[in-house]
């Protein structure tokens, strides 16, 4: 995720000085069927790919949070996509996943 972040990084400040890029963040499937919870001493565990991550504490308060793995694969959960410049407005709301695809063919079309 830290990796994910520095990345981003990189490509907002590009984006800030070219107005004319498109910048899209998202995944191609969600893994893992991440969840967040609060940190509960009679919640079980697990092992392998159902053990928890945590707790984690969130700045600026005195609560914490633990994550929790559910499966190893791919799920059917939604993923985020987040843009910035020509088009972002496009990615508001919920969208099948061919909904990028045709942004984006929209953006890298060719102008006469």
């Amino acid at each position: 995720m830290q990796q994910l972040e520095k990345a981003v990084a990189v490509a907002r400040a590009y984006q800030a000085t070219h107005p004319d890029t498109l910048l899209v963040v998202t995944g191609d499937h969600e893994t893992g069927g991440l969840s967040v919870e609060e940190n509960d001493a009679s919640d079980e565990t697990g092992t392998g790919i159902s053990t928890e991550d945590g707790p984690f504490s969130i700045h600026g308060s005195d609560r914490t949070f633990t994550l929790d793995w559910t499966t190893s694969g791919h799920t059917g959960v939604d993923v985020p996509v987040t843009a910035a410049g020509p088009l972002a407005n496009r990615f508001t709301g919920k969208h099948a996943n061919t909904h990028v695809h045709d942004v984006l063919s929209q953006i890298l079309a060719p102008r006469h």
